[in-house]
């Protein structure tokens, strides 16, 4: 390689390096109350062991950019903290619409294993599943354009430092126990042409799962 074809490859990585820096990847995080969504968020903004969080989120919080290094790579995500108690899911659209989301991470725990009667993350699910599969942001609006629809939804299994020996499972991390209610959801997802990323995660302890998952999502989709 010549000395001036070496130096133009240079050139180029410091320019795709910088325009990854300035170029802002909208990310939606929702979910259920208490299943680990503001602390993903600390999570991304300050690497690191995260402090447990006390207070439930109220509404939607203003959006915050986050830089996600990990392996050589590094990308600037703008992401917002919404409550997830079910007052607040309308919210999770007035976010996606108003931001132009490209990537949901929709998060989950273990409570649905713990107590089969407890459908909080399945209700919270089909809720988010609707409201993305839909044509329309609004009964007699416009229909969605292709833009409008996110690139790719990841179903994130938060806190497996608590229950990951409880539901010990051997093989593949997309035939886990835990996603299994979810299924019909991501059936539904894949038939309007949106894949689904399967992930377990420890927000709170495991930085390095998180920077990982998130990059997955923008290089594989």
């Amino acid at each position: 390689m010549s000395l001036m074809a070496g130096f133009a490859v240079v050139a180029a990585d410091i320019a795709l390096g910088i325009y990854h820096k300035l170029n802002t990847i909208p990310f939606g995080v929702y979910g259920a109350t208490r299943v680990g969504k503001t602390t993903l968020h600390n999570q991304l903004r300050t690497r690191g062991e995260v402090a447990d969080i006390k207070k439930r989120t109220v509404g939607l919080q203003r959006a915050t950019r986050k830089s996600v290094k990990i392996d050589g790579d590094a990308r600037t995500l703008k992401t917002a903290d919404i409550g997830g108690e079910s007052k607040y899911w309308d919210l999770w659209k007035k976010d996606m619409k108003d931001r132009k989301v490209d990537y949901i991470i929709f998060v989950i725990d273990d409570r649905h294993l713990e107590q089969s009667y407890n459908l909080e993350n399945q209700l919270a699910w089909s809720y988010l599943v609707d409201l993305v599969c839909d044509d329309y942001w609004y009964i007699g609006k416009k229909r969605k354009k292709k833009k409008q629809f996110p690139k790719a939804v990841g179903l994130w299994a938060n806190k497996y430092d608590k229950w990951g020996k409880k539901h010990n499972h051997e093989g593949p991390i997309e035939d886990h126990p835990i996603f299994q209610s979810f299924k019909y959801g991501m059936q539904r997802l894949h038939d309007k042409g949106i894949p689904t990323h399967k992930y377990i995660v420890s927000a709170k302890s495991d930085p390095e799962m998180v920077y990982r998952g998130v990059m997955t999502m923008i290089k594989d989709y």
